[in-house]
C-alpha cells in the first residue's frame, strides 16, 4: 500500500542510522520533512541535514513534530512519549522507519526477529542469497549496518531485503508485510522497555499479522513461547529444529542437518562444517535453510554459504590468541539466554567479563553457568554489585570488579591459563560505560590488543 509523500509535512523522531535514513528517504519522495532528536547533535550532521534542505532540532522534541501530516519514529524512541500522546489525539499517524521503507520499496522482504541470533540469522541469509545469484541487501536493525529507509531507496522489484527487526521497530507497524519472516526464539529480553514478558513476546509474534497464505514464517519448532504466540498465524509455516524430523523445514539428526520440501529430505551439511561455534548457531542454520529454500536456493549452494560464513562483529568473535588463551568478543550479549548459549559454545575453561546496565532480567541462569563453566569472572558496570552478590550466594568466590574495560581485559588475562578462553559476555545493557554494544565491542578489542 503505498503513500505518496510529495509536497507532504513529514516529521521524524530521532537522528541516529535509521532516522536519517527515514529523513533522506521521504526527501527523495518529495517530502518536506523535520527532523527532531532528543540527544545534541553535531555540527557536522546539522550542516550535512541543512544541504539536503532537510529541517531539524536537537536537544529535545518540541511540539514542532506535532506539524507533521505524519510521524516516523525510529527504534530508540519509546512509544509512550508525551508528544506521541499528543499525536495520536490529534490523528496524527505514527509508523515505524521500517513501515515507511516497507511502503516505498518494490523489493520483497524477509525480516528476521527473535530474542537471539537475529543478526547472525539475516547475515547468513543475505550471504547464501547473494551467493545463489539473488540481488540480495543485508541491515534493518543489524548493527553494524545499514537501516531498511536506506536499503529502500534503490531496491527493485528483482531485490530480496534481509532485515533485523526489533520490538521497538514492531511496536508501530500498521500494514508492514515481509513475504518471509523469521522467528528465532522467544526468552525474556527488554523488559526495561516492555511493560512484561507477554507484551514483549506478543510483539515477536506481531510480525506476522499481516501475513497471508501466499507469504511464510520460519519458526522454531523447539520453542515453546514461538508455537504460542505465533499459533494464529495465517502464513505457510516452515519449522526448524534440533530434535525432531520436520516435514516442511529444516532439521538436525545425527549432526547432520536437511531440508525438506513437499516431503522431500535432503541432506545439506554436517554441523560440524559450520564454522561459528555453538549449538544456537546450528539453530540458526536451520532457520536460514528453511527461510532461502523460500527463494530456490539449493542445498549445494546454501552447504557452501554455510562453510565460508565467519560470523558478524560482536557475536563470539575471535579477537586474539595471545600466550595459549583466546579472546571472544561478544559484547552483543545482552540477556541470560544469549550468555548461556556463549558459555556453553566453548569447551574450554573459561574467564568471563560480564556486566553493564541491568535490564530488569533474571540473570541466575547465565550466573548459574558461570559457577559451571568459569575459572574466573570479572565484573563491570551497574550491575557488578548484585551479580557479585548473586554469585556468592551460589558458593562462587572466584569473582573480581573492575573500573573500566582495560582493567577488566588485564585481571582476565592474569587469571587465564593456556588453553582457555576469556570472552566478553556482558549479559547487560551497554549504556552505563559505552556509546552502544558496538563500542563495548571496540573497547574490549583495543585492551586485548593492547595487552603486552
Amino acid at each position: 500500500m503505498a503513500l505518496d509523500f510529495n509536497d507532504k509535512k513529514v516529521s521524524v523522531i530521532g537522528a541516529g542510522r535509521s532516522g536519517q535514513a527515514a529523513a533522506r528517504l521521504l526527501k527523495s519522495k518529495g517530502a518536506h520533512v523535520f527532523l527532531s532528536e532528543q540527544q545534541q547533535g553535531t555540527k557536522e550532521l546539522s550542516g550535512q541535514l541543512a544541504a539536503l534542505d532537510i529541517e531539524s532540532e536537537f536537544g529535545g522534541n518540541t511540539d514542532r513534530v506535532l506539524d507533521g501530516q505524519l510521524i516516523v519514529t525510529s527504534p530508540g524512541v519509546r512509544t509512550d512519549l508525551p508528544l506521541f500522546q499528543k499525536a495520536r489525539a490529534m490523528g496524527t499517524r505514527i509508523i515505524s522507519e521500517i513501515e515507511l521503507a516497507y511502503l516505498v520499496t518494490p523489493a520483497r522482504i524477509v525480516a528476521v526477529t527473535g530474542t537471539n541470533g537475529k543478526s547472525t540469522t539475516a547475515s547468513m541469509i543475505g550471504a547464501i542469497l547473494a551467493a545463489a545469484g539473488v540481488d540480495a541487501r543485508i541491515g534493518g536493525n543489524l548493527a553494524p549496518g545499514r537501516p531498511l529507509a536506506e536499503l529502500a531507496l534503490d531496491a527493485t522489484a528483482d531485490s530480496v531485503i534481509v532485515a533485523e527487526v526489533s520490538t521497538f521497530q514492531i511496536e508501530t507497524i500498521a500494514d508492514f508485510r515481509p513475504q518471509v519472516a523469521v522467528i528465532t526464539n522467544i526468552t525474556p529480553d527488554h523488559l526495561d522497555r516492555h511493560p512484561d514478558f507477554a507484551t514483549y513476546a506478543a510483539l515477536k509474534g506481531r510480525l506476522l499479522r499481516n501475513q497471508t497464505a501466499s507469504d511464510f514464517a520460519v519458526l522454531n519448532a523447539d520453542d515453546g513461547n514461538v508455537r504460542k504466540y505465533t499459533a494464529d498465524a495465517a502464513a505457510r509455516k516452515l519449522w526448524f529444529s534440533r530434535s525432531e524430523k520436520q516435514l516442511n523445514g529444516a532439521w538436525l539428526s545425527d549432526g547432520t542437518l536437511y531440508l525438506s520440501q513437499q516431503s522431500q529430505d535432503e541432506i545439506v551439511m554436517k554441523a560440524t562444517e559450520l564454522l561459528v561455534p555453538g549449538a544456537h548457531n546450528v539453530e540458526n542454520a536451520l532457520a536460514v535453510i528453511a527461510a532461502c529454500s523460500v527463494f530456490g536456493a539449493k542445498p549445494a549452494q546454501i552447504c557452501q554459504a554455510l562453510r565460508e560464513f565467519r560470523g558478524v562483529p560482536h557475536r563470539l568473535e575471535q579477537v586474539r590468541i595471545r600466550s595459549g588463551v583466546t579472546y571472544i568478543n561478544n559484547s552483543m550479549c545482552t540477556n541470560a539466554a544469549a550468555g548461556v548459549s556463549s558459555l556453553r559454545a566453548f569447551s574450554q575453561p573459561l574467564v568471563v567479563i560480564a556486566g553493564g546496565r541491568d535490564k530488569g532480567l533474571d540473570l541466575s541462569p547465565f550466573l548459574q553457568e558461570i559457577t559451571v563453566r568459569a575459572r574466573a569472572v570479572v565484573l563491570i558496570g551497574e550491575a557488578r554489585g548484585k551479580m557479585a552478590a548473586q554469585l556468592e550466594t551460589m558458593g562462587y568466590s572466584h569473582t573480581y570488579k573492575s573500573d573500566s574495560m582495560e582493567d577488566a581485559v588485564r585481571q582476565a588475562a592474569l587469571a587465564a591459563q593456556p588453553d582457555d578462553v576469556v570472552i566478553l559476555s556482558p549479559c547487560c545493557s551497554s549504556f552505563d560505560m559505552f556509546r552502544d554494544f558496538e563500542d563495548r565491542g571496540e573497547a574490549f578489542k583495543r585492551a586485548v590488543l593492547e595487552l603486552d
